[in-house]
């Protein structure tokens, strides 16, 4: 990946954490007024949104693919990636027939169970590289298990939406010190150059 692409993607990863509640809090907002406007701030909302998800995540798994060479975790990415653009395409349909919004609930809240276990499952599978992501793969991989888990319980959709929005930044964060690594070092397979937090310098984990 080139220094550009994962700086771009640093931040759209920070702006999806700050902006993650206050466009949420104004989607819900539009939805308490009639009229073509709203629906089509709503929809505005949901394709933006949406396109910021697929860049970040596919720009992280290219990162792992081409740099630490993982790529246990391609299934779970594509499944998050097909689940959020089910969700997405649920709520634009919601905003064309008041008829379909019963559905369109019980299908989102199906949806949003669903990407929770995935997260879950994503984020296991991620503790299993061999580097340490930076510093940063313990705590990204721990808030996106939280995220997931509030997810599946609804009830916790907002913690869902705040944990979210903190990996996100601190998505954001590996983005930029990757940007910054030496690119003939990771991407030819090697480990990390610098220390680790268990010690070790190569970056690997113990």
């Amino acid at each position: 990946m080139t220094k550009e692409r994962l700086n771009l993607a640093g931040w759209l990863s920070i702006t999806s954490a700050l902006f993650a509640i206050p466009s949420l809090a104004m989607y819900l907002f539009l939805g308490t007024i009639v009229g073509p406007g709203a629906k089509l701030a709503q929809a505005i909302l949901t394709i933006v949104s949406l396109g910021l998800f697929l860049y970040i995540v596919t720009s992280f798994r290219k990162l792992l693919n081409s740099r630490f060479r993982f790529h246990d975790v391609d299934i779970y990415i594509s499944l998050l990636i097909w689940v959020n653009v089910a969700l997405s395409l649920f709520s634009l349909l919601a905003l064309e027939s008041t008829l379909l919004d019963w559905g369109m609930n019980i299908l989102s809240t199906v949806g949003l169970i669903v990407q929770g276990i995935i997260l879950i499952m994503f984020a296991t599978r991620l503790l299993r590289l061999p580097y340490n992501l930076h510093s940063l793969l313990k705590p990204y991989s721990y808030v996106s298990i939280v995220s997931g888990i509030c997810a599946i319980t609804i009830i916790l959709f907002w913690a869902a939406i705040i944990a979210g929005a903190v990996a996100d930044a601190i998505l954001g964060i590996i983005f930029f010190r990757a940007a910054e690594q030496p690119i003939s070092t990771p991407e030819t397979g090697r480990p990390e150059i610098g220390p680790s937090p268990e010690g070790n310098l190569d970056g690997r984990k113990n």
